[in-house]
């Protein structure tokens, strides 16, 4: 590939891609899995199933039927994903910058007895070529940065290997469909990227699903995302005494409620948790049922809001506190209620955004507002994102990870320090599933006996 001026394809590319159009098209069969074998032409530069087609492929027929719900594609290629879509009973919709690919499409679904509405565009400048709302949104994305390309087979069809926007794909598709409202209610996207490439962003919770490791190491993931607890309630009131108070009255997960000011705030042991001139104090339901595990949801709680905020400043010293320095910024309680065998489970997140007065009772504090400016409802919307992510359970979207919440949460209270129990600093620790302290042979649960240093 040529580079001229900057541009990521020159005018050499466009001769190549002139050239390339003599060749004429291939067909194959594609077989994604043994119970599922397509005939496929594939125009020059289209691009054509590969490894990480057939990714997508099996999770879309692990998914089940679709029942005339919804579907688009956006970068169809050649069509493959829309044929397992179509097969399995799914209203299909696809999208591709590049009319043949368009035109691949529509003729392989023809050829294989599907059908689909297929059209040139995509996510960028111009306006999305469809409206309305989709249950199952899926996108290959662009996952080579520009700057890592050294040669293509062909402009067209290696574009759609290149991310070559500014911002960078993943963020402005997400920003796209949120503006356009294009998912449903229970709706999910799938999105194919590097890595670490796909980050939140406040609009949808994000959960690793699928991945495929290449010969040099590459990893390439399937994410899903969607809208966070989007059925429950949430509540936002002026003033409160206690938000987990508000909510162990309720029920249903993920309903919600948060305040700019506590007045009967609790932290640990029945404690007292001061509200500042401004601050923030919002509770989940975030568990119901029989098997609950409050030690790993209070780390949860933890790895959020570390996640939300993003600043290498803030330190999480385990099990309940988040703190700038060696002043606590944020503290975490998880309470219960019991009910007919039946736990619910509520979480609270207490953080410090500005204040005048650094100290309360004797103690310093720190606030939000030493490292950059919070709004109350953005940091909200953020933190119930980050949640969802972490502790959201759905039928049809990944299971909760406990094993990576533990192993985050781990090394984020390893860069805080080291344990002295009973006098003893210990260099090696860890966490067991319960949440709990371990050295050697010695189990703690309560941070009140642990000093950090």
């Amino acid at each position: 590939m040529a580079t001229d001026g900057g541009r990521i394809f020159s005018p050499t590319d466009a001769i190549s891609e002139a050239n390339m159009l003599k060749r004429p098209s291939h067909t194959i069969d594609w077989n994604p899995t043994i119970k599922h074998t397509f005939s496929l032409t594939i125009p020059p530069t289209v691009y054509p199933p590969r490894e990480d087609t057939n990714l997508i492929a099996k999770r879309l027929i692990q998914l089940g039927p679709g029942r005339g719900r919804k579907f688009l594609e956006i970068g169809c290629g050649s069509g493959a994903l829309c044929l397992i879509a179509a097969s399995l009973g799914w209203n299909v919709h696809a999208c591709d910058i590049n009319p043949f690919a368009v035109a691949a499409t529509r003729g392989n679904l023809e050829v294989n007895m599907q059908s689909g509405t297929v059209k040139e565009g995509g996510v960028g400048p111009e306006g999305f070529p469809f409206e309305g709302k989709f249950d199952l949104i899926i996108w290959n994305l662009p996952y080579i940065p520009a700057e890592e390309v050294s040669e293509v087979l062909g402009p067209m069809e290696e574009a759609a290997l290149v991310d070559t926007d500014v911002i960078g794909l993943p963020h402005r598709f997400t920003s796209m469909t949120s503006k356009c409202d294009l998912l449903a209610n229970n709706g999910k996207i799938l999105l194919l990227s590097r890595s670490g490439a796909i980050t939140r962003s406040g609009d949808y919770a994000l959960r690793k699903w699928d991945s495929i490791t290449f010969e040099d190491g590459e990893e390439l993931v399937l994410y899903c995302l969607w809208k966070p607890y989007e059925m429950a309630e949430k509540i936002f009131v002026e003033q409160t005494g206690s938000t987990n108070d508000d909510l162990l009255i309720k029920s249903g997960i993920g309903t919600h409620v948060y305040t700019p000011l506590q007045t009967s705030g609790k932290g640990r042991r029945n404690r007292k948790w001061e509200s500042i001139e401004r601050s923030y104090a919002g509770s989940w339901i975030v568990a119901e049922g029989s098997r609950i595990n409050p030690g790993l949801i209070q780390l949860a709680g933890g790895l959020a809001v570390l996640n939300t905020v993003g600043n290498p400043k803030l330190k999480l010293k385990w099990p309940n506190d988040i703190l700038i320095e060696d002043r606590k910024l944020c503290g975490i309680l998880v309470e219960g209620k019991t009910s007919q065998n039946s736990t619910t489970a509520v979480i609270g997140i207490g953080i410090n955004l500005e204040t005048e007065n650094h100290t309360i009772d004797g103690n310093k504090i720190s606030t939000l507002s030493e490292i950059g400016e919070f709004e109350l409802h953005e940091l909200d919307r953020r933190l119930t994102c980050e949640l969802a992510s972490l502790l959201e359970e759905r039928q049809d979207i990944p299971p909760i990870d406990f094993g990576s919440i533990r192993s985050d949460v781990l090394s984020h209270i390893r860069l805080f320090g080291k344990p002295r129990y009973k006098g003893v600093v210990y260099d090696n620790f860890d966490l067991n599933d319960k949440g709990e302290l371990i050295f050697d042979s010695t189990i703690i649960d309560d941070g009140e006996e642990v000093d950090w240093i």
